[in-house]
């Protein structure tokens, strides 16, 4: 860190063209090593992770909405959120879920995964078309 800090905006930053939606990064630009921060902005019928309906065996995630809403799917319900709402779950099966966007206006959120190296391995149940009830 330059001076104790380090300054990122996002329209300085590059996005990762391999996930869905378009996502940002910013943990390595800011040197945190604690845990992966990332703002990802899912347009309509976007989810945020690669593998659909999943847990983290060994992470931690939170998710905020920052703007617009989506939806949560985990293995008990599902539910909308929106903005300045927030969900956490915890490493595990217990922790499975997905979170999409089926509206018609893009989502912005912010999400945090500790620690970092639990990112991986990550174990996906179902495509999120199977475990979403429509509501």
């Amino acid at each position: 860190m330059t001076d104790g800090w380090r300054h990122v905006s996002l329209d300085g930053a590059e996005t990762n063209p391999e996930k869905p939606g378009e996502r940002w990064e910013l943990s390595s630009a800011l040197g945190v090593d604690a845990f992966n921060l990332n703002v990802a902005i899912l347009d309509p019928e976007d989810r945020l992770s690669q593998n659909h309906f999943h847990y983290h065996e060994n992470q931690q995630e939170l998710f905020y909405v920052v703007s617009g809403r989506c939806r949560v799917e985990t293995p008990e319900s599902g539910f909308e959120m929106g903005v300045d709402e927030a969900v956490a779950f915890e490493k595990g099966e217990a922790g499975a879920h997905v979170i999409h966007n089926p509206f018609d206006e893009p989502c912005k959120l912010v999400a945090i995964g500790w620690p970092p190296e639990g990112r991986y391995p990550v174990h996906q149940l179902e495509e999120t078309v199977d475990v979403y009830d429509g509501e």
